[in-house]
């Protein structure tokens, strides 16, 4: 393979055939195509695109790369959410076990965190003894026991994807649709769901900031999944804000756990619960396990207000080998102290929010990543308080830091206050659920 001349058709928007495609992944998976050509091959796409041919080869090339699980074992009704990611964003520690105790069967491959976005392992890997790597037979043992199972993309799975993505982050390249729907959909089809559930993240503190940029990548992902036959449904939820309160590991895994006993269904924050029921029901629809959303939706709020999600919680997490005690609110995680209120500084309305900004403040805490083999304090974090359109008083409490280190948490501080736009005009609330397919 003349990796210039690929390169160079990439560059000069020439369309790629399917054998170039799958040369390339291969001879990046195997190390015989250096990174810096691979960088080069992804900045070219980023610019100038892939036909719906290109992006297909590319999602079988990265599935190819690696192992495809067999979930025939699981029945009819596995389903999997993926979430395109954002701040706050601990729902799928919500909705894998609510899913579960529905009766579905949820084998889910999460990642980690990068840039401003938290990761779904990281807020895992934050309860103490909980197993993210395990074999295939094992993931899908406890998913067909439990009912669900969360782990990390392992080698087998998709490997070409885990060097891509990695690389992707520090080129440059993340925002880029094709990349993006090869990423997700080679992950997911080599797991193996029958249906697929995508909430695309819309605003701030999302990669994809417009609803036509999401409308092009959900159609691109929806196309893919459709190809292999699975049932596809797509959700376009708002991430101009933070979602819930927690920003952090530990603590958007507490707030998670503390969301699913029976009188979270009520108290827990409401964007936190509205979300994950829109994204459960749509689970329960799509895969035809509910006939429609009535029935779905009140199936969702009885195993969440009758406790039977809490219970599958605390199941799900034992059987990862995952040490929490319900009967404490901090469920035995590691919570770092109050380091400082950041209060508002002005009277007035909460008119926009740099949500990244948000995400991003973490850093100075060592509680999100500059680059993909950073290490974490799971301990640090932020709780968020405030929201678009609401009114606030001079010295009103915006958030809570938490840390160890006063200097690192005085610059978190004057991070969150530059992100929060307060004005004397009224604001309106941002409704949570744009737009579905």
């Amino acid at each position: 393979m003349d990796l210039v001349k690929l390169i160079e058709k990439k560059k000069r928007k020439q369309e790629l055939t399917q054998n170039e495609i799958k040369e390339l992944i291969e001879g990046f998976t195997s190390g015989s195509v250096p990174d810096y050509q691979m960088s080069a091959f992804l900045m070219a796409t980023w610019f100038n695109g892939m036909t719906e041919d290109e992006i297909t080869a590319l999602t079988a090339s990265m599935i190819a790369s690696g192992e495809e699980l067999d979930t025939s074992p699981l029945g009819e009704f596995s389903a999997d959410k993926h979430s395109t990611g954002g701040v706050g964003d601990n729902v799928s520690l919500l909705l894998a076990p609510l899913a579960a105790a529905c009766g579905l069967k949820v084998p889910m491959l999460s990642g980690r965190g990068l840039g401003h976005t938290g990761g779904t392992l990281d807020k895992l890997e934050a309860i103490p003894g909980y197993r993210i790597d395990m074999s295939n037979e094992e993931f899908l043992d406890i998913t067909n026991r439990v009912g669900c199972a969360i782990i990390g993309q392992n080698k087998d799975i998709a490997p070409a994807d885990g060097k891509i993505y990695a690389m992707r982050d520090v080129t440059g390249t993340v925002d880029c649709v094709p990349l993006i729907t090869a990423s997700i959909m080679s992950k997911k089809l080599a797991a193996g769901p029958k249906t697929i559930v995508i909430d695309l993240k819309v605003g701030s503190g999302a990669f994809m900031t417009s609803i036509d940029a999401a409308r092009e990548l959900a159609e691109s992902i929806v196309r893919v999944g459709r190809l292999w036959g699975r049932n596809m449904s797509v959700t376009f939820s708002d991430m101009s804000q933070p979602l819930g309160v927690a920003v952090g590991h530990a603590n958007e895994t507490i707030e998670a756990f503390e969301a699913l006993r029976p009188e979270g269904l009520e108290n827990a924050p409401r964007d936190l619960v509205d979300l994950t029921i829109d994204l459960v029901v749509s689970m329960l629809t799509t895969s035809g396990k509910c006939a429609n959303t009535q029935e779905a939706e009140k199936l969702v709020r009885d195993v969440w207000s009758q406790g039977k999600a809490f219970s599958k919680m605390i199941e799900w997490v034992e059987a990862q080998g995952g040490q929490i005690d319900p009967s404490r609110p901090d469920f035995g995680l590691v919570v770092a102290p109050e380091l400082f209120v950041v209060k508002a500084e002005q009277a007035g309305f909460v008119q926009k929010i740099d949500c990244r900004a948000i995400g991003l403040s973490l850093r100075p805490l060592n509680g999100a990543r500059s680059s993909v083999d950073d290490k974490l304090d799971l301990s640090t974090g932020v709780e968020f308080l405030v929201a678009i359109g609401q009114e606030l008083a001079v010295g009103q409490d915006i958030a809570i830091i938490k840390g160890y280190d006063e200097t690192a948490g005085q610059q978190v501080a004057s991070m969150i206050q530059n992100a929060v736009e307060i004005s004397a005009d009224a604001a309106g609330s941002q409704d949570l659920i744009i737009d579905k397919i």
